[in-house]
């Protein structure tokens, strides 16, 4: 076998590798979403959270967001607050794309989220339980301007 096989062989075996871990990961992938499923709560028409609370609600779970001193303060609604795994908390921009990503610290009063001047429009709100998610988006800028 010349020099150039050996080289050939070398690189399909190791592009093989790539190809068949690729494919574990995208079956471990879909196993684990299969196993916890995510249930979006819409957000109530006229949400501003900075000005006054508004609420996202599905079934019999809802997720209260209003301001607070130094940010916003989050509330859970028919969600056993023992069971909450976390409360992840993503600011993004106007076109979807995640500024920054939190875990939020429970409180007395509830979630809170300092917010620093920020450019964000929209605050995703993921409540990870046991057994399912629940997922908000809020919107932080209206009419196009940013609120502070």
């Amino acid at each position: 076998m010349t020099a150039t096989g050996r080289y050939w062989i070398f690189f399909v075996i190791v592009a093989v590798g790539l190809a068949l871990s690729w494919g574990q990961v995208g079956r471990k992938t879909h196993r684990v979403l299969g196993d916890q499923p995510v249930e979006w709560l819409p957000v109530e028409a006229g949400c501003v959270p900075m000005q006054s609370p508004c609420a996202a609600m599905a079934g019999t779970r809802a997720m209260v967001l209003g301001p607070a001193r130094g940010g916003l303060v989050l509330k859970l609604l028919g969600l056993d607050e023992r069971s909450v795994l976390a409360v992840e908390a993503s600011l993004m921009d106007a076109g979807g794309s995640v500024l920054q990503e939190r875990t939020l610290q429970p409180s007395a009063a509830g979630w809170l989220l300092g917010l620093e001047n920020t450019s964000a429009a929209r605050l995703r709100i993921t409540v990870v339980g046991p057994r399912l998610n629940s997922v908000a988006e809020f919107p932080l800028a209206t009419d196009g301007v940013t609120a502070r």
